[in-house]
């Protein structure tokens, strides 16, 4: 059985490279801002990995004969697919993500309603997590606009539940069956969370660590640059001193070292600027 699922991860695992190289690879190549990189890729793993789990949680509808997700399932896969091809054509994170978390949240609220009025934390996890993306990718009051949105469908499900109101249920809808698998949707969701956003972070760290080292090897590189022209220079001074010294030239002697020990002290200060920086 864990040789089984090895392999099968690792099919996956070559599907995700594979695909990521052919819309992404040469999107992030072309893409200078770091934190844009990281936008990019996080709509990528968060839409590759959400389709993976959509086929999944398709099958598991189609045991039950669920007729709405039956429907807005595939609507969603397609959504994201577009959204894939859509940053695969250099449109930016920003729009992007923006339709990638209005679908994730949308699609789930209609799913959600005509499945009884649902807030069972498979809903819930992905709700919070389209926010989480809008948040990230879009900007801090288009996040909130999302949150006003759910917390109206919470409302709206409120009064429908208080008032007794009758609202048409998917048929193949059961609560039973629900229940039976809540705790395998909800552990693929929290797999889902910690892969898609905690590799977003892991991104963000590892970038500016790759820029923090590049700007030291810059600053190493100048004062290289700085330290072997005073190098040069001292030495060019040393040589015309040792001649002064040969012919008798006390004045020229007294010049070159006074240089020389001028070019020193810039060095020294090149060096002390380095370690405060």
């Amino acid at each position: 059985m864990a040789k089984l699922l090895r392999q099968g991860w690792l099919f996956i695992k070559n599907i995700y490279l594979n695909t990521e190289r052919g819309i992404i690879g040469n999107v992030i190549l072309h893409t200078e801002n770091s934190y844009e990189q990281a936008k990019i890729k996080l709509i990528f793993d968060y839409a590759f990995f959400y389709i993976v789990l959509l086929m999944t949680f398709l099958f598991i509808n189609m045991l039950s004969q669920n007729s709405v997700n039956i429907l807005l399932i595939p609507l969603m896969i397609i959504i994201l697919m577009i959204c894939l091809l859509l940053l695969r054509k250099r449109v930016s994170a920003r729009k992007v993500g923006l339709l990638t978390s209005f679908t994730t949240l949308c699609i789930p609220i209609m799913s959600s309603f005509f499945n009884d009025q649902d807030l069972s934390p498979k809903y819930t996890l992905i709700w919070v997590m389209s926010i989480l993306l809008c948040y990230i990718t879009v900007n801090l009051k288009t996040a909130l606009i999302w949150s006003l949105t759910l917390c109206g469908y919470l409302v709206a499900v409120a009064y429908v539940k208080l008032n007794n109101i009758v609202v048409y249920v998917s048929p193949g809808y059961s609560s039973a069956f629900q229940y039976l698998a809540n705790p395998l949707i909800v552990g693929m969701y929290l797999l889902f969370l910690i892969r898609a956003l905690g590799q977003y972070y892991r991104n963000i760290i590892s970038m500016e660590q790759k820029r923090t080292m590049e700007k030291q090897q810059q600053h190493l590189s100048l004062i290289n640059q700085h330290l072997t022209k005073q190098f040069l220079l001292v030495k060019g001074l040393s040589r015309s001193g040792k001649s002064a010294f040969v012919k008798g030239e006390l004045e020229l002697l007294e010049v070159c070292f006074t240089e020389i020990e001028k070019q020193c002290g810039t060095a020294i200060d090149y060096l002390n600027d380095s370690r405060e920086h």
